[in-house]
């Protein structure tokens, strides 16, 4: 599962900085060429190169689409270390019996979302398949950014079933289970 869920950041990852890296090239295209045309009154010849640049066409059509993937890649690895925010002002006061029990609860109702988001977004998925919906400007197919965030839902959905039968374990066998979660 470890495995699963570092692919799934590891793939998360590379996505957001490549649509860090395009957005930073699309603001940086659009302030030169604005910057140009201040300057193309004063030297013509020397700003054309500035004129020539410009946002890049479709940027804000990629973000929506890549968010959607790098959000779902991310979750997996996040669930599995249990880094999702705990409020641990009541928690510490629990024997780590109830803790394990509070665990396995929490895991449960984290696999019912999962599974909740999973099959909404494969119905999404299918509706924008099915309907054949077009992106404005690149006019590329709607349902590939949802197909593409419907991979990191799976694998969500899977890591959020072994973290149940984990803590499940945890809690017959009353050993806890140690990770690296958050505690805010």
């Amino acid at each position: 599962m470890a495995a699963l869920a570092w692919v799934s950041a590891l793939l998360g990852g590379v996505a957001l900085v490549a649509v860090m890296i395009m957005t930073t090239v699309s603001v940086a295209g659009m302030s030169a060429s604005k910057l140009g045309k201040v300057l193309k009154k004063s030297y013509d010849t020397v700003v054309e190169p500035l004129l020539a640049l410009g946002p890049i066409p479709g940027e804000t059509e990629m973000v929506e689409a890549g968010m959607a993937f790098i959000i779902f890649a991310f979750l997996p690895i996040v669930t599995l270390n249990k880094g999702h925010a705990e409020v641990a002002i009541l928690t510490n006061f629990f024997g780590k019996g109830v803790n394990r029990l509070l665990d396995f609860v929490a895991d449960a109702l984290m696999l019912a979302v999962a599974a909740f988001l999973g099959y909404r977004h494969l119905l999404g998925t299918i509706d924008k398949f099915g309907n054949g919906e077009t992106s404005w400007i690149l006019l590329y197919p709607i349902w590939w950014g949802y197909g593409a965030a419907l991979f990191g839902a799976s694998i969500f959905i899977i890591v959020s079933a072994y973290c149940v039968l984990r803590s499940g374990q945890a809690l017959l066998t009353k050993q806890s289970v140690e990770t690296s979660g958050a505690v805010h």
